[in-house]
């Protein structure tokens, strides 16, 4: 039988002093700035986009925001190539050194898209409209507007790590951990354009509008 030495409780309690000493889990501002931030540039962009098509909606808007006879694989492609150009312009602003305070102009832009869709549902169809834009709307948007907001999060702490780097001259850089991140929101964004697709062809084919 091995025996128990006075240093091996000594280490004990000191590790257990550690742990009584550690401050329990707070959640900071700093740490779902960005989140709060992309929720208020998009309901900005939502209530602007609900604004212009009040004032400049026409038939030619119409047949744009409601499509006449496309297939899945068509509003497949069209959304994605749309989503992933967002995606990468904030991929993109990440790695410039002055895509920091630019950045933040993006959820504002996918707000008003969404305002404009939710306008149109809503002043032509009334209280139906409502379940329209639920139904529409809502689902990818949801996951879309997570996946920016993410994607924004991991630009901005990548472009403040370039700058920070340009300013202490500093050589070596690990963007690996930046990449995995960037792939997964990539991921997000063909299933958000996969459930967009999806949602439009059965509310355009199912639903009588």
């Amino acid at each position: 039988m091995e025996e128990i030495s006075f240093d091996d409780f000594e280490e004990s309690a000191q590790s257990l002093a550690e742990i009584s000493e550690k401050k329990p889990f707070k959640l900071e501002f700093k740490d779902i700035k960005s989140e709060i931030y992309t929720m208020l540039f998009y309901s900005f962009g939502l209530f602007v986009g609900s604004y212009l098509y009040k004032i400049a909606q026409s038939d030619t808007l119409n047949s744009i925001i409601k499509p006449e006879n496309e297939t899945f694989v068509n509003l497949f492609i069209s959304n994605f190539c749309l989503y992933f150009s967002v995606f990468l312009l904030v991929v993109f602003l990440g790695f410039c050194l002055i895509g920091y305070p630019i950045i933040n102009i993006i959820p504002s832009v996918i707000g008003i898209f969404s305002g404009v869709k939710m306008g149109y549902f809503l002043i032509n169809y009334s209280v139906k409209g409502i379940s329209y834009s639920l139904i529409m709307i809502i689902p990818h948007i949801a996951l879309f507007l997570t996946a920016i907001a993410y994607t924004i999060k991991i630009s901005t702490d990548l472009s403040k790590s370039l700058m920070d780097i340009t300013k202490n001259n500093e050589k070596e850089f690990n963007v690996k951990p930046y990449i995995k991140k960037y792939l997964i929101m990539a991921l997000c964004i063909i299933l958000t354009a996969l459930i967009d697709a999806g949602l439009s062809c059965l509310l355009f084919s199912v639903v009588t509008i």
